[in-house]
């Protein structure tokens, strides 16, 4: 509905997410020019021009890095104040599942994000070096990253068309409840023995690669700390519905993630999944610069610039663990060491 955009707060997002996708695909247009015309080595006046082109390119995408993740927090933010004015939604659940499109545009702002971070890791690494020899890679790499922003701000549009303030929606709990998935698959995946100890080890292993780097950078190494982070990125989903949410809102019924960035939730959902996403960049980081460590030629340089992800990494899943953790140790203590779900 074309009155939607009147709101301010989904004009917000809208505009938003029309920067970032102007931002991309002018960045993955300038990418294109720049790897069909780069000549590393030469230093002729074309070459030069073009040097300082990749430039323009580079600082754009930065900022497209700052705007795209400005879009995922107001994903989250702007569905958030909107329930409201939706009868039935509790919380950005409920708007969300409101719309066709609502998930699906969230799940875009997040893989638009995190590709970008990716991105700039590529090109910090870049910077690095003596001799630009990764200049080509990287701004080819732009072809995924630029599409993807397009695809946000699609996403947010039909959102806002979709979203229709006189339905009736349906609250997190008719999805999430305890009692509606004990009749499914799915509730062994977010079982809190289960999905918890995944979890706790994934996160563990992962924090200790990252150690392993920062101390002593290694090909193996690398490779291992970027998949358990990677894994970890995943098993943290289910162990934030299964653990963290009954414990952060002292229900064991309750399992919806975004009731954590609402006041009931103690606002723990910006610090959470802050901290794990900044965890999956750094430690997929470590990864993106061993696969391109060969043809950046300078291997001090590479083992240098993997220390400071490792380092980036640990804390941020120390971080990552001690927001998770926080509100299960808070329960405990408060009720004399029963947990949630009535087990002493």
């Amino acid at each position: 509905m074309l009155t939607n955009f009147l709101n301010l707060w989904i004009l917000a997002r809208v505009l938003q997410s029309a920067v970032a996708a102007t931002l991309g695909v002018a960045g993955a247009l300038l990418g294109v020019v720049i790897a069909w015309r780069w000549r590393s080595g030469q230093s002729n006046e074309s070459q030069l021009a073009l040097e300082r082109l990749a430039e323009l390119a580079a600082a754009v995408m930065q900022v497209a890095l700052l705007v795209g993740f400005l879009g995922l927090a107001l994903s989250v933010f702007v569905t958030d104040h909107l329930v409201g004015g939706i009868r039935g939604a509790m919380c950005a659940f409920g708007v969300l599942a409101s719309t066709a499109s609502g998930f699906t545009g969230l799940l875009v702002s997040l893989l638009a994000a995190l590709v970008c971070g990716l991105w700039v890791v590529l090109h910090r690494f870049d910077l690095r070096l003596e001799t630009p020899v990764l200049t080509r890679r990287k701004f080819l790499a732009l072809l995924a990253v630029g599409p993807l922003m397009l695809a946000d701000f699609i996403c947010a549009v039909r959102f806002a068309f979709e979203l229709d303030f006189n339905v009736i929606a349906s609250c997190c709990s008719v999805w999430l409840d305890d009692t509606a998935l004990n009749a499914r698959a799915a509730r062994l995946v977010v079982s809190p023995n289960l999905a918890g100890g995944i979890a706790l080890a994934s996160t563990l292993l992962a924090a200790g690669a990252s150690l392993a780097v920062w101390h002593r950078p290694g090909r193996v190494k690398a490779l291992f700390a970027a998949t358990l982070s990677g894994l970890a990125t995943v098993a943290a989903v289910p162990a934030v519905l299964g653990v963290v949410a009954p414990y952060a809102l002292a229900t064991p019924g309750h399992l919806c993630p975004f009731c954590l960035f609402q006041a009931q939730g103690g606002w723990l959902g910006w610090p959470l999944f802050g901290a794990l996403l900044i965890a999956a960049i750094t430690g997929l980081g470590l990864g993106v610069v061993e696969v391109h460590r060969g043809a950046a030629g300078s291997r001090e340089v590479a083992r240098q610039f993997q220390q400071e992800l490792a380092r980036c990494s640990l804390l941020a899943w120390l971080g990552t663990l001690a927001c998770g953790g926080f509100p299960v140790a808070r329960y405990l203590i408060r009720s004399g060491g029963v947990s949630v779900f009535g087990e002493v």
